[in-house]
């Protein structure tokens, strides 16, 4: 069945879910992350803090509604200053910035109503990488 643009674009928007397929890679990306910094895979954290960003570009494309909040909470600061602490290579202040990113996640959440998803710091590693 050859499906015209507008069900196309219907099929693709019902595929993808409002937000939640961004904040699933999301999660997974900063998962991810926080487990290369832990590491000192300091090339996989910036990976994965590339690909989170990118993540939530093309959600916020799809779902502009939640651009400011997303902005003020975490895109023009805290998600920044985590990737300056993967540059530097520092463990302590990725610590610290993760710590910022975390709490910046959870006010986003809160902003949208969404105050009953708390992001802690991650506890499972998903990925079966080496240390370095």
């Amino acid at each position: 069945m050859k499906l015209g643009p507008d069900a196309r674009t219907e099929a693709i928007q019902r595929q993808l879910r409002g937000f939640e397929t961004t904040m699933a890679e999301v999660a997974y990306r900063y998962g991810e992350m926080y487990w290369g910094g832990m590491d000192g895979n300091w090339g996989y954290a910036a990976h994965m803090h590339e690909e989170l960003g990118k993540a939530l570009e093309l959600g916020l494309e799809r779902r502009p509604e939640y651009r400011k909040s997303a902005e003020t909470f975490v895109l023009k600061t805290p998600l920044p200053q985590v990737g300056e602490a993967i540059k530097k290579k520092d463990p302590a202040l990725f610590k610290q910035r993760i710590e910022g990113l975390r709490a910046a996640c959870t006010g986003c959440h809160a902003a949208e109503k969404h105050a009953f998803i708390k992001i802690a710091l991650p506890t499972v590693r998903r990925n079966p990488l080496e240390k370095p």
